[in-house]
């Protein structure tokens, strides 16, 4: 009798143990929604992780095993999510809206999903503020030449206001995954010690996430693409599908353009290239243009509508490709500025601050 209430103690106890490392996520909408279900995913690689549960009551409920702290997302589709960081045994309850559901979602029993939040509420308020501005700046006649630089100088402090804002959400939290929803928004250059220390206190913990991975690789290839040192050599197909050598582009300033016909500031920004290469390309300017693209006829229709009449190249890898691995490029635009030698002599310059660079080499 002894041994049996001693086996049915230690079956309870085990049974205990293992309830207690379930995770769980207890989900409501704030209003009446329409959709049926929703699905949890792995973040990056949704083939990792994938769970669908019903909606009832306007209310769903997830229980699962939860291998490694990760980031995840619960979404109604791919334009209506959640991002989570879950690590084993958390106990998530969520209050979301359900037409936007990552519009100020309550998050009670993840703090660094909580504080992601909190940063990206503070940093839509200062992109509203610059969008009014740049409203306000294209309306300004050329001529008043005092209101325009007001207007940039204002631009300029909010734009020091989100650095500062980035900044403090990451030094105080170094170690944590959050951290990748923030880092990159930051000039690698500017910032390199930040992201040094950003990659020393999260790869060993967390080098089975894409992102991690893909920030630790930006780091070490830094030295590869520093200013001075002779960038690294690129062999891809071209749209026709030859292999192209960025070392067989001659000028007297090459382009090292990163983007992606899926990636909005890279399109908005297309218009300034076309204008840069129309008016410097005649005294030595070339473009090499490397697309992050995986549907190569994205890429082609994007090239013939914005009308880039450059070199292009890509292996359609996406975020694999070789060449933004081998320049560490962990977002787009990215460019790298070379010189006839092929020599970085710049990095990561847009609009007017690149105009003015290649000006003052060209004229």
């Amino acid at each position: 009798m002894k041994s049996l209430i001693a086996f049915l103690s230690i079956f309870m106890l085990i049974v205990s143990v293992n309830a207690q490392k379930k995770t769980s996520i207890t989900g409501s909408f704030s209003s009446s929604t329409t959709h049926t279900s929703v699905i949890l995913e792995n973040y990056l690689e949704p083939a990792l992780f994938s769970q669908t549960t019903q909606i009832k009551d306007n209310k769903f409920y997830f229980e699962f095993d939860c291998a490694n702290e990760d980031i995840f997302k619960i979404k109604v589709n791919d334009k209506n999510f959640v991002a989570l960081i879950i690590k084993p045994g958390d106990k998530i309850v969520l209050k979301l809206n359900p037409s936007k559901i990552n519009e100020n979602p309550d998050i009670i029993g993840s703090v660094q999903s909580k504080r992601i939040y909190d940063v990206e509420n503070k940093l839509a308020g200062i992109q509203s503020s610059q969008d009014s501005l740049n409203t306000l700046y294209s309306k300004t006649a050329q001529t008043d030449a005092t209101r325009k630089k007001e207007l940039e100088d204002n631009y300029m402090l909010l734009d020091n206001q989100k650095n500062a804002l980035l900044y403090n959400a990451i030094k105080p939290n170094i170690g944590d995954l959050a951290n990748m929803f923030f880092i990159e928004r930051l000039n690698f250059d500017e910032y390199y010690a930040l992201y040094a220390s950003v990659d020393s206190a999260i790869y060993q913990k967390y080098n089975y996430n894409k992102a991690v991975e893909g920030l630790h690789s930006k780091v070490i290839s830094s030295k590869t693409t520093a200013i001075g040192s002779k960038a690294p050599e690129i062999k891809l197909p071209t749209p026709e599908g030859e292999l192209m050598s960025l070392y067989d582009v001659k000028g007297k300033i090459i382009i090292v353009d990163f983007w992606a016909s899926w990636c909005r500031p890279c399109r908005m920004e297309n218009p300034n290239m076309t204008s840069l290469y129309a008016d410097f390309h005649e005294k030595g300017l070339e473009i090499f243009g490397v697309s992050l693209d995986k549907d190569k006829s994205s890429w082609v229709k994007a090239i013939a509508d914005d009308k880039l009449i450059w070199h292009h190249v890509s292996d359609l890898k996406f975020w694999q490709s070789e060449a933004a691995k081998l320049y560490g490029v962990g977002s787009i635009p990215s460019m790298f500025v070379l010189d006839s030698d092929f020599k970085i002599i710049a990095k990561n310059l847009r609009g007017e601050q690149l105009r003015n660079f290649v000006a003052q080499r060209l004229n």
